[in-house]
């Protein structure tokens, strides 16, 4: 029996995985999908000779889908990039791809927001996005309206691309603050020598 792949330490039984994408499959956003899916063909033949050519199919088809989803919409979380896979690529390069896509996805990277001002250096870091923007508009009171904070009328703009960073706006003017998500590095985000 094949050793069972770190990654897939924390996941679910097969069987009950496998029920579980076919009971919510239509409401899984896509790459969740995707992940879960390619997971699921590499755990169910990790018993299987690389010979057997509809197993080797299935996880090579649903690590290229993976793969391509990630490089098109620039999702992947690991070391290993989309681009580097290919049809041609050894079936070990593939797996190795789907089991640190879905490591990521199960346990993904913490993040930190950030609070800065204009070209300021520097960033104040905080524990999530209410509380960098709830930073950043009392600084701004303080600053620009020490006497009367209730003149401030505070919005927040930004993120139409899902990245986070919003600036804030005072009577739909520039406040020069603005906040983001920044991912914290850890130890096993660092590349590792062979």
């Amino acid at each position: 029996m094949t050793e069972r792949p770190a990654a897939y330490d924390t996941a679910p039984d097969l069987y009950e995985e496998h029920q579980e994408l076919v009971r919510t499959m239509a409401q899984l956003p896509i790459r969740e999908r995707l992940v879960r899916r390619a997971a699921l063909a590499d755990r169910s033949t990790l018993d299987v000779p690389e010979a057997d050519g509809k197993a080797s199919q299935d996880v090579r088809s649903a690590a290229l889908k993976l793969a391509t989803h990630d490089q098109a919409h620039g999702t992947a979380a690991g070391p290993v990039p989309p681009q580097a896979l290919s049809p041609h690529s050894p079936a070990a390069d593939l797996r190795a791809y789907v089991r640190q896509e879905y490591a990521a996805w199960r346990d993904p990277q913490p993040a930190v927001w950030l609070v800065a001002r204009g070209t300021d250096p520097g960033a104040i870091p905080a524990v999530d996005e209410a509380v960098a923007r709830a930073y950043a508009e009392a600084k701004y009171r303080e600053d620009e309206h020490p006497d009367d904070v209730a003149d401030a009328v505070l919005t927040w703009e930004g993120d139409d691309e899902g990245t986070g960073y919003a600036e804030l706006l005072d009577r739909g003017q520039d406040t020069g603050w603005h906040v983001y998500p920044e991912y914290v590095v850890r130890r096993s985000d660092l590349p590792t020598a062979d």
